[in-house]
């Protein structure tokens, strides 16, 4: 079973075993919650950026442990690629991706945002549909996992475009593995 959590809280302060930031390759200084994190951790990313170790290219993944300031137990960092290819294509491929790489880690609670879709054009209802094929694409047979818990963390402002979003995205989508949806915190 796949439990998909629309929540409005800060993504630093979300308790999980992961929290899935996803920053471009093009784009400096970082932006949204990847610019947040790295504040949070004291710059590390930006660092990290500087000495070549992290880039944002497409797929690029870097786990590192969180620290007393983020209330998660690792950060997942995941490279976008270039902004002008930001689709909902590439949302999809990027939630698969993490899903198959938290479950590889044996990790079944993760947090997951991505950019406000609005700034390049794109709708929440389809950016929504497009992580939830992701997710369903990564999370395969969950019998064999066990339950998978997916946070997507939105923010306070966005989050009833989301919950839109995720209704829109459940009816296209003929619900094809087991999900829960709730939000979080419940109304």
């Amino acid at each position: 079973m796949v439990e998909l959590i629309v929540s409005s809280q800060a993504i630093e302060e979300q308790l999980s075993e992961v929290i899935a930031v996803f920053f471009f390759e093009d784009e400096r200084p970082l932006r949204s919650e990847a610019r947040l994190i790295d504040w949070l951790m004291g710059g590390m990313i930006s660092s990290r950026i500087g000495q070549g170790l992290m880039t944002g290219k497409l797929m690029e993944t870097t786990l590192i442990p969180a620290n007393e300031n983020v209330k998660a137990d690792k950060i997942l960092f995941v490279g976008l690629g270039e902004t002008k290819a930001f689709c909902y294509e590439r949302v999809s491929e990027l939630a698969e991706k993490v899903v198959k790489t938290c479950l590889g880690l044996q990790v079944y609670d993760v947090v997951m945002t991505f950019p406000n879709p609005q700034q390049f054009g794109l709708e929440w209802g389809k950016l929504i549909e497009a992580l939830l094929e992701g997710v369903g694409l990564g999370s395969g047979s969950t019998e064999q996992h066990g339950n998978l818990r997916v946070r997507f963390s939105g923010g306070s402002a966005y989050c009833d475009q989301i919950i839109r979003g995720v209704q829109l995205a459940k009816n296209s989508l003929k619900n094809p593995f087991p999900l829960k949806i709730s939000r979080e915190p419940p109304l």
